[in-house]
């Protein structure tokens, strides 16, 4: 099959010369072949001149120069900083090559589909695995952030999707583009044809845990704000990219429609649960709220449920028979993250990472049974 054609216009003869370098290694340059120019002129008779372009990307200052010669050509405008160029789709041009050559595939998928509006339905897109509890504290964006990480150290795509109101990952991630976030529910709200596109340039990479994710928002209330619907966007274009084998879904305690959104577009809900009594006590009054609230459809969504017992010290699972869950996974109780050792840091507890690793098979494989999780679900083992 022949290559894509990729047409470069920069005026930096250095960069184009590592980009073509980092190509000729990269899967990339299995299915795209480089074409670059520093001179806008011979870009503009290059195009004229009827040679194939399937993609063209350049400074906007090359971009004027070339005029209306791109035609319908899918085109995006290299940028040191979003806004500059609202005629063209913009990709910021000095960030990581691997996540430049992202974006350039993003823009290309997008506008051969004819559809930005990514689905992730019918079997298609990512696996979806949410993470909740209905007590705080209990180590649920310890398992998330742990999940996402092993899935990633294992070659798969992942992105971590923090939906919090308290997102508190700032303290592993970093405060860099706090507004990322922001401007990604605005475009899913006022020009949803881009949100493909506007991901692939909002999303960070975590090099060591090789994982996607937004920057944590500096602005508490933009959770809030967040309708089910826009949930439902969000988690279709991420999981329907086609970049993506799973996406990893922290949840806080509350029990809003966004959750029940959450849950409808996810494969897997991972609740948490321990043996203290006030923790049980939250799951029972959440699973009644929730049956109250949505009925039929909220009782559809937890025959995904998975029971996750936290902070187990012992083998043996002692739980509150009146709920009668059945649990599908243990995680053990970690002395020292209780005397402010950092849980995203430690992975030296083999016995922890042994307990995810389990449940990551599990969830990347298992299908879901007949009946609910609370004692009358009997699931297919991964």
């Amino acid at each position: 099959m022949s290559k894509q054609s990729l047409i470069l216009a920069v005026k930096e003869a250095d960069y184009i010369e590592r980009l073509a370098d980092y190509i000729r290694q990269d899967a990339f340059g299995e299915n795209w072949q480089l074409t670059a120019f520093t001179n806008p002129t011979a870009l503009r008779h290059f195009i004229r001149a009827g040679y194939r372009a399937d993609l063209i990307v350049a400074q906007q200052s090359m971009l004027e120069e070339l005029g209306e010669a791109a035609g319908i050509t899918p085109t995006v405008v290299l940028v040191a900083h979003l806004g500059q160029c609202s005629m063209y789709t913009e990709v910021i041009q000095y960030q990581p090559l691997p996540q430049l050559l992202q974006s350039f595939s993003a823009v290309h998928a997008a506008s051969a589909s004819g559809d930005h509006m990514v689905h992730a339905e019918g079997g298609a897109g990512a696996v979806v695995v949410s993470v909740y509890s209905a007590s705080g504290g209990i180590g649920k964006t310890t398992l998330a952030l742990q999940l996402a990480g092993q899935a990633g150290m294992r070659q798969a795509r992942v992105f971590y999707l923090n939906l919090e109101q308290w997102n508190a990952t700032s303290l592993y991630f970093g405060e860099e583009g706090e507004d990322d976030f922001s401007q990604m529910l605005y475009t899913l709200q006022s020009q949803p044809e881009k949100a493909l596109t506007r991901l692939t340039q909002l999303r960070k990479r975590h090099a060591n845990l090789k994982i996607d994710y937004f920057a944590p928002c500096s602005n508490a209330e933009e959770r809030l704000s967040i309708t089910s619907e826009q949930a439902k966007r969000l988690l279709h274009v991420i999981a329907g990219l086609g970049q993506y084998d799973m996406v990893v879904v922290d949840l806080d305690s509350r029990l809003e429609p966004l959750h029940q959104a959450v849950y409808e577009a996810s494969d897997h809900v991972l609740w948490l649960v321990s043996e203290q009594s006030v923790v049980l006590r939250k799951t029972e009054l959440a699973l009644k709220y929730g049956e109250q609230k949505w009925g039929a459809a909220f009782l559809e969504q937890s025959r995904k449920f998975r029971f996750i017992q936290a902070r187990a010290q012992r083998q043996e699972i002692s739980m509150d028979t009146k709920l009668n869950l059945r649990i599908d996974g243990v995680l053990p109780y970690i002395a020292e993250w209780d005397n402010g050792g950092q849980a995203f840091d430690t992975f030296a507890s083999a016995a922890y990472l042994g307990a995810v690793d389990s449940l990551l098979s599990r969830v990347s494989h298992v299908e879901g049974g007949a009946g609910d999780a609370r004692g009358s679900r009997h699931a297919a083992k991964g």
